[in-house]
C-alpha cells in the first residue's frame, strides 16, 4: 500500500516534456497553461493518450491530473515562416 491519500500528496505531470510536481487537486487548463510559463490566450494544452491527443480548449473547465500524464502546448497562431 504505497498509494498516497493524505492531504499532502503530490502528482507528477509533464507539460513539453518539462516535469512538473503538483499537489493532487483539480487544475484548470488556464492554471497549467500559466505554470508552464505559456499565454493562455494564445496557447492550448493537450492531453496526450498514447497516439491520441485531447484539446482542453475550456480553460476554466477543472481537471484533476493523473500522475505521469503528459501534455503538450498548441499555439494558436500561426507560425511565420521566413
Amino acid at each position: 500500500m504505497n498509494a498516497k491519500t493524505d492531504k499532502g500528496a503530490e502528482v507528477v505531470i509533464f507539460i513539453d516534456q518539462e516535469r512538473f510536481k503538483l499537489e493532487d487537486r483539480e487544475y484548470t487548463p488556464r492554471e497549467l497553461l500559466k505554470l508552464a510559463g505559456d499565454d493562455p490566450a494564445e496557447t492550448t494544452l493537450v492531453l496526450k493518450h498514447g497516439n491520441d491527443i485531447e484539446k482542453l480548449t475550456d480553460l476554466d473547465k477543472p481537471l484533476r491530473p493523473k500522475n505521469g500524464e503528459h501534455f503538450v502546448v498548441f499555439h494558436n497562431s500561426p507560425t511565420p515562416v521566413s
